[in-house]
């Protein structure tokens, strides 16, 4: 009686059983705001993180590098035209003389770093869409687990 029961429930199980080869989480979402915005498992993600990430394919991988680049130099730009446009700003504000050349140069500065703020977005959207790709091509394999009887006894069948 224990035997029959035991196989009841193991074929009623047989059928809730599944297993995927690979999670719809682990692709990267790009979400366009007041910036272009990427997301892994709901998680904003920094351009060291999605350099980290892209490692597991060399083509986004290369592709990541280039726009990591492009980041840092319009990082450096943007902050040091922010910081010389803020300076002048500041010295107006609380009262003093301020040196509106300092400014311009700044100004200039952040205007420098629009192309390569472009230029990052442009490729890590690229090497976004390369590893979501390949993410897509090893597929998502829908294993199932089969629970039988053969004349030999109980056994376990795996279908992919």
């Amino acid at each position: 009686m224990k035997k029959i029961i035991c196989v009841s429930v193991l074929f009623l199980l047989s059928g809730a059983i599944q297993i995927f080869a690979q999670n719809h989480n682990d692709s990267i979402e790009i979400k366009k705001t007041l910036g272009t915005v990427y997301l892994q498992k709901g998680k904003r993600l920094t351009p060291k993180q999605l350099m980290n990430i892209t490692k597991a394919n060399p083509e986004a991988y290369e592709e990541m590098k280039v726009a990591k680049t492009n980041y840092d130099v319009s990082v450096i730009f943007g902050f040091a035209g922010g910081f010389l446009v803020g300076w002048p700003l500041g010295t107006a504000i609380a009262g003093g003389d301020p040196e509106w050349t300092l400014a311009g140069v700044g100004a200039g500065l952040i205007i420098v770093s629009i192309p390569f703020t472009a230029s990052y977005n442009k490729h890590a959207r690229n090497a976004v869409n390369l590893y979501n790709h390949s993410l897509s091509q090893t597929g998502l394999y829908d294993i199932n687990f089969n629970i039988g009887l053969t004349n030999n006894g109980i056994t376990i069948r795996m279908l992919f």
